[in-house]
């Protein structure tokens, strides 16, 4: 990639020669100009990554030349520089978006740290406008990431999936443990046969039972005829027992031997049958400890334990967020409905600081949520879940210097703290109630005119046309 290249904007040559001097020591193509106008007219001419502006100057303030980049060049990093660095300008800039603020005077260390910080962000902005125009990292069985922990598990679905050995895949709820199955299952010899799925989680003891190995006619009341279980209808397949921390001890007994055996009796039947299948488990616990709690069979455990995959939480490939986000917004884009093509940086930036408890299922549903939420193209902050706000906010605000810039800083805080709760409020309604607007003002006691302006204010509109 190029040398990254720099824009001083400041109505002092003094000031705009020595950030000259200090950036092109650091490997900077950089030029200069003494207005926001002048600015405005060397950008039409040719691009650049980075921009260090003035907030006072003569023609075309600071402020005002950032509000004309944010529309007209949102790909540019703006730093604000200035002597003015109360709080107040600092909001203001930031809410215009200023990457960051480095008030007067500063050394050139300083400079060269906001500068190199700037540069990094320019980067992931590349890499996003890049992703919003569908140059995006091909995704792997509907797997998607670009970072080294998610290549890694590439690598190993690929290793094992032409083998017939049992995987576990060990992951937060959310990580994607189906997905992986699927991929183990797409590049094996059974890729033509059946993929069978049972979450462990969601059945009873008999219910899972008769899942997976069947019944005969009459083995318990209910059984009106035979039934063949998974494990046979997915014989020359591949068979994923998702939660398998959650099956009983006898359970878990029975699918020992069938895991050493490939054989099985249906409930209440008497012929035993054989199958070839290939098993892939996948837990959110700890099964040794289980195992230690007398939980878990330590000789399932082993059976188990023969080729671990460990998927990473959100947390820990922060990069491959805004990735996952963009291509969780093109999938609904390909679903129909609305046309949003853009999360604004700042939108953007909360999402990669959240830490993701639900990992991608729940960053589906904060992307679905935005989506609904959206009346344009480009989906903010306040589109975005209180919980991913909120996280943001410590990065977002200077501290206070003084007393009064506490109290300014704590007023508007009071009132984005209050504005997010009743979005919140406004939007938790219309889920329970189907975004059905009536039933929703009922529910939460309100008169239907007054929780339509509410939705009003926040840009909420419902998904049924019940108005």
């Amino acid at each position: 990639m190029d040398s990254p290249k720099a824009l001083i904007v400041d109505d002092e040559p003094t000031i705009c020669r020595a950030c000259e001097k200090i950036l092109s020591r650091e490997g900077y193509s950089v030029k200069v100009a003494y207005s926001g106008k002048q600015a405005l007219s060397i950008l039409e001419q040719e691009p650049f990554d980075i921009l260090f502006t003035d907030l006072k100057m003569a023609e075309m303030g600071g402020m005002e030349l950032l509000e004309t980049l944010r529309s007209r060049f949102p790909d540019l990093v703006p730093v604000v520089i200035t002597g003015y660095s109360t709080i107040a300008s600092a909001v203001e800039t930031m809410k215009l978006g200023a990457f960051d603020y480095l008030p007067k005077p500063f050394t050139p260390d300083e400079m060269t740290a906001v500068a190199k910080k700037a540069w990094e962000k320019r980067q992931k902005l590349i890499e996003t406008r890049a992703i919003v125009q569908g140059d995006m990292p091909p995704s792997f069985c509907g797997i998607v990431g670009k970072s080294p922990k998610i290549h890694e598990i590439f690598r190993m679905i690929r290793k094992v999936a032409p083998t017939s050995s049992t995987v576990l895949i060990v992951g937060e709820t959310g990580t994607g443990k189906e997905l992986v199955a699927r991929a183990i299952h797409a590049f094996s010899p059974r890729s033509e046969h059946r993929f069978s799925a049972v979450d462990c989680g969601t059945l009873s003891v008999e219910l899972l039972e008769s899942e997976l190995f069947g019944h005969v006619k009459g083995a318990f009341t209910g059984a009106v005829s035979n039934k063949q279980g998974i494990f046979e209808a997915a014989d020359q397949g591949t068979v994923f027992l998702d939660e398998i921390c959650n099956i009983n001890l006898e359970i878990q007994g029975k699918l020992l031997r069938f895991i050493q055996e490939r054989e099985f009796l249906p409930v209440g039947g008497t012929e035993t049958k054989h199958v070839d299948i290939r098993l892939v488990f996948a837990t959110n616990r700890d099964l040794e400890k289980m195992v230690a709690e007398g939980t878990f069979r330590e000789d399932l455990y082993y059976r188990l334990y023969v080729y671990p995959i460990q998927l990473p939480p959100l947390r820990e490939r922060r990069e491959d967020i805004p990735v996952l986000a963009y291509h969780l917004l093109s999938k609904m884009q390909a679903q129909g409905g609305k046309k949003i093509t853009v999360i604004s940086d700042a939108a953007l930036r909360m999402i990669e600081q959240y830490d993701w408890p639900g990992n991608i299922r729940q960053l589906e549903s904060a992307i679905e949520r935005a989506v609904i939420s959206c009346e344009g193209t480009t989906i903010e902050p306040h589109h975005l879940p209180m919980a991913v706000t909120r996280a943001g906010l410590p990065e977002a605000y200077p501290v206070p210097q003084n007393n009064r810039e506490f109290l300014t800083l704590k007023k508007r805080l009071r009132e984005q703290a209050i504005g997010e709760l009743e979005r919140e409020f406004v939007l938790e309604a219309l889920q329970r109630n189907d975004w059905n607007v009536t039933r929703a003002a009922q529910d939460v006691n309100i008169q239907r005119p007054n929780f339509q302006a509410l939705m009003r204010k926040h840009a909420i509109r419902s998904a049924r046309n019940d108005e």
